[in-house]
């Protein structure tokens, strides 16, 4: 995958200026869509993202989504649960468009077996606060400079978790939507695992702590 659109070429658009050797995206090149249907939120949303410097743009429903996405997009925050277009359905018409946007799930839906074929990165669940907005975008944006390999792991990753966490591992061991989830996780380390060097130490810690969990529900059901 390439770099967000107007990307600095030589670090991919981000900066490593943080103080611990953590990259910090500038955000005054990045546009975020955010969708939900509570236009109050949706506003409070874009307003800290706006007060952080991001470029924002509101959709309240699935349809405006998928009409206000484009290239020009970086990051979209979506919701799950809206008249019309649900969210998984927005997304699934996003992503047969042209661009490359990173996409994280904002809603008040705990998640369920609904989740395992969507194309999202991040699931985060309402009530969120700015810091939590923020750095979901800020990783997301990082998330973007990375090979492919590493997005999709850290994707997959983030829907077994989720799944860990709604689920006993008695009836995760027994559904073959897991098992094919982690089969697919497996594979998906095995491509990543020759640019694991290129992530900065708070994603460095992200990735040993999936690939741990996914280790030990492999010894835990077996």
């Amino acid at each position: 995958m390439t770099p967000p659109h107007d990307a600095d070429p030589d670090t991919g658009g981000v900066s490593v200026t943080d103080g611990e050797g953590a990259p910090v995206p500038d955000t005054t090149e990045y546009r975020v869509l955010v969708v939900d249907d509570e236009v109050a939120f949706a506003r409070s949303v874009a307003l800290w993202l706006d007060e952080e410097g991001f470029e924002t743009i509101v959709a309240t429903d699935g349809d405006e989504a998928v009409e206000q996405y484009g290239p020009h997009v970086d990051v979209v925050l979506l919701d799950r649960k809206m008249p019309g277009r649900t969210g998984e359905e927005a997304l699934e018409a996003i992503r047969e468009q042209e661009g490359n946007a990173r996409v994280a799930m904002l809603t008040a839906l705990e998640p369920d077996w609904d989740i395992v074929d969507a194309e999202f990165d991040l699931y985060l669940e309402k009530p969120v606060d700015r810091e939590d907005v923020v750095e979901a975008v800020d990783r997301l944006l990082v998330r973007a400079t990375y090979a492919r390999e590493l997005q999709a792991l850290f994707a997959i990753g983030t829907k077994l978790g989720e799944l860990r966490s709604q689920y006993p591992e008695s009836e995760l061991a027994d559904d073959e939507r897991f098992q094919r989830l982690e089969d697919e996780f497996d594979r998906v380390r095995a491509a990543a695992e020759p640019h694991v060097g290129d992530l900065d130490p708070d994603e460095l810690a992200a990735y040993m702590q999936i690939v741990d969990e996914s280790e030990y529900t492999d010894v835990d059901t077996t």
